[in-house]
């Protein structure tokens, strides 16, 4: 089976939950792209780490419509942070895409202060969340709950194609979830048991 996974990144971006799951996934599968917004591949993080992504913005918009006949699973990556999560949530061409793929059965995966702010977006632009469960950083889920979204306490919740996590401590936790969903659950097993992870 093939599979990718794309993990946007924006100015603000919070450290762990982009690095964690990005090398989680590229450990199980080598089609595993780091996507900036900005218009160079250098995204500066919440802490002021710069980070050089596999791809710009129009680099990835070529790619993925070329790549997507030939693969079997893909996911769309949101990592928190603020400001990077609002900056997301606000390019409006990457939220397009994400709500289509999320409403033809592509996964979509957000942690921390993403899933509440992407979420209502998503819905806006044509795919409804309403009774869609999903977890975030705490504060973050009132405009989801408006929409008729299902907050679960829980570090991270799997609801279909849909997985959100609730911040940094559970960035390993989302990337197996990830992992899981592309590659099955036994393929997340043998990478925890590899990584020597015990949560």
């Amino acid at each position: 089976m093939k599979t990718a996974a794309y993990l946007f990144l924006a100015d603000g971006f919070e450290e762990i939950e982009a690095v964690a799951p990005a090398d989680i996934l590229k450990r199980s599968s080598k089609d595993v792209f780091l996507v900036s917004i900005n218009s160079t591949r250098q995204v500066r993080s919440a802490h002021g780490l710069v980070l050089t992504a596999d791809w710009t913005w129009e680099e990835f918009v070529d790619g993925f419509a070329a790549a997507q006949s030939s693969v079997d699973k893909t996911a769309l990556v949101f990592p928190g942070g603020l400001p990077g999560t609002d900056n997301l949530a606000a390019f409006l061409p990457l939220m397009d895409i994400a709500a289509a793929h999320l409403k033809a059965g592509g996964l979509v995966c957000a942690i921390c202060a993403s899933p509440g702010r992407i979420l209502p977006v998503l819905d806006a632009r044509g795919t409804s969340v309403k009774g869609r469960r999903f977890t975030c950083y705490p504060g973050c889920e009132v405009a989801a709950l408006g929409i008729g979204a299902e907050k679960v306490d829980a570090s991270v919740v799997t609801d279909g194609n849909l997985i959100t996590a609730n911040g940094p401590g559970a960035a390993l936790d989302f990337g197996y979830a990830i992992c899981a969903a592309l590659r099955g659950k036994e393929a997340a097993a043998v990478l925890k048991e590899a990584m020597m992870y015990k949560g």
